[in-house]
């Protein structure tokens, strides 16, 4: 992208640690202290707002695999500035099979693919889909939850390893909830979540996104 794109792109300059919804202070907020996620960390490079929400909409639903690449830099980039723990292995969200050959490509795996090569960590395929749940998308908190029951298993062995597990967008957190929560189960010492983008607090109630078909956002657009 751009030097006008990067810095257009919305951003939290403090969030929970723990959730990365914005917060007063770069503390734990009082949610997270009360139920904590399975996860212990959340990194998330940008808010999942204007015009942020465009490009992971054009890449998610109109296949432009091209922005895997700078999802993946201005993710590298937020784990820089937070300072965050370096995990033995980075695992991306999986699709199941049969979305993933409706979609062609699974879009957590793209971007996770780009950041551990700039990263030099290992790619691991330690979670695997058992069923193939209905989409997020307009689902309430309630029925994200139930939707993932027991979506996920361990693939692979991660006896002791700390997990960064890579998603494009965070809303509820249910689908990182649950893959971390497996990936617990299977022995990990840690599970971190790492997103391009986190919904804003009134967004995570439970309303999902869908692209439209609008033309990509234009530089000029951007600039204006």
């Amino acid at each position: 992208m751009c030097a006008a794109c990067v810095i257009a792109m919305p951003r939290d300059a403090r969030a929970c640690p723990r959730c990365a919804l914005g917060a007063d202070d770069d503390v734990v907020c009082g949610r997270c202290l009360a139920k904590p996620p399975p996860f212990d960390a959340t990194i998330a490079a940008w808010r999942y707002a204007f015009p942020a929400d465009r490009l992971l909409q054009a890449f998610k639903y109109a296949g432009m695999l091209a922005l895997a690449e700078p999802l993946a830099e201005a993710l590298a980039d937020a784990l820089a500035t937070r300072d965050a723990r370096r995990p033995d292995v980075v695992v991306a969200v999986p699709l199941s099979q049969r979305r993933q050959r409706e979609r062609g490509f699974n879009h957590a795996h793209e971007i996770a693919r780009r950041l551990a090569m700039r990263l030099q960590l290992p790619l691991g395929h330690a979670l695997a889909r058992t069923r193939d749940a209905p989409p997020q998308a307009g689902l309430t908190l309630r029925e994200r939850a139930r939707n993932l029951h027991d979506a996920f298993e361990a693939s692979r062995s991660v006896s002791g390893r700390a997990v960064a597990i890579v998603d494009d967008v965070m809303t509820t957190g249910a689908t990182l909830d649950a893959a971390a929560r497996t990936i617990l189960a299977a022995g990990a010492r840690r599970a971190d979540a790492w997103v391009v983008a986190r919904t804003l607090r009134d967004q995570a109630s439970g309303t999902g996104y869908r692209w439209t078909g609008d033309p990509p956002v234009s530089v000029a657009s951007l600039t204006t």
